[in-house]
């Protein structure tokens, strides 16, 4: 039954952390941002929805190494 729960959760984690990743403005201008591409480096660090997105990352990948690590914990 555990086991199940838990199976069940890793998977919702997993989508979950797999749309915050999708979600994330990409941080690399490469040549563009050199020639005035990218305003980033030089106007402060992004929106507010970017840095949500990447605690929310932080959040659900330790969430789902934790289930992942109690699972194999389970069937071992």
């Amino acid at each position: 039954m555990l086991e199940t729960v838990l199976m069940v959760l890793d998977v919702i984690v997993c989508i979950a952390l797999i749309g915050a990743v999708l979600l994330q403005a990409g941080k690399g201008g490469g040549m563009g941002s050199t020639f005035g591409g990218g305003d980033g480096a030089f106007f402060g660090k992004g929106n507010d929805l970017d840095t949500i997105m990447a605690k929310a990352t932080i959040v659900l990948g330790l969430a789902f190494a934790a289930i992942t690590l109690a699972l194999a914990k389970i069937n071992a």
